[in-house]
């Protein structure tokens, strides 16, 4: 036994075997060394402007796709003659993508506000004729709306973004539309018209909504006016549609 405890003694006494083990290994016990220049990087980014901005757009905010019907129309009056000629859209399924913030309320009151922005396209294909009836004419336009607005509303229910309420609201904002297409006017005269850029113009909606946590039903409508080269133009529309949200 004495001469085991001195052979072990030796080798662990020997530089290089005992405790020193390989480069390798040194590496991977080691601990490892924090970068504080990154993590000040990271907190300060994190409490920057963008940080702020990307906290307040995300905290307790939902993204939401829905499918539903919806019903456009289209008001065009020309500027040189006043013609005019209405487009419509009626009973066609659509699918739906939308934001909205954070609900925010007014101390203990069920009145709130949240800031919302909404995406549908349309395509018009009847116009009005006499007698309050719409008839294909061979005319068509088609294209998108885009809205952003805040929002005032009523709720009754849990206050709570991922609950279970009912909220009435009215907003007004921005909009924006792109479509392309033909139109008769009451003159008789068939007319191209298009709109290819973005130019915000004031938009008005309202909605009412019924939320079953990530589950909703929303019922709108929304009126932007656009205006085109030698046209005063306003789309508007009503939808019904039944989706599911998001949280982040």
């Amino acid at each position: 036994m004495p001469l085991v405890f001195l052979v072990l003694s030796a080798l662990f006494g020997i530089p290089g075997i005992a405790h020193a083990g390989s480069p390798e290994q040194e590496k991977v016990l080691s601990p490892p060394a924090i970068d504080q220049t990154a993590s000040v990087a990271k907190e300060n980014a994190d409490n920057g402007f963008v940080g702020k901005v990307w906290r307040g757009l995300t905290d307790e905010a939902h993204l939401s796709v829905a499918y539903g019907v919806v019903q456009w129309s289209m008001d065009i009056k020309q500027a040189s003659d006043g013609a005019t000629a209405r487009l419509v859209q009626r009973d066609n399924n659509a699918v739906f993508i939308g934001y909205g913030s954070k609900p925010s309320f007014f101390k203990d009151t069920n009145f709130g506000y949240t800031f919302m922005v909404d995406y549908v396209n349309f395509d018009m294909t009847k116009q009005e004729i006499p007698g309050d009836q719409f008839a294909d004419l061979g005319t068509e336009v088609s294209g998108y709306l885009v809205y952003a607005v805040p929002t005032l509303y009523y709720q009754w229910g849990e206050h709570r973004e991922a609950g279970r309420f009912i909220r009435l609201g009215f907003g007004v904002g921005l909009g924006a539309a792109r479509f392309s297409g033909t139109v008769r006017l009451s003159t008789g005269e068939i007319i191209h018209t298009e709109k290819r850029s973005f130019e915000p113009r004031l938009a008005v909606s309202n909605f009412l909504e019924a939320r079953w946590n990530h589950f909703g039903l929303s019922v709108s409508y929304a009126s932007p006016r656009v205006y085109g080269d030698g046209y005063d133009i306003r789309v508007s529309g009503f939808s019904a549609n039944v989706g599911y949200l998001y949280y982040f």
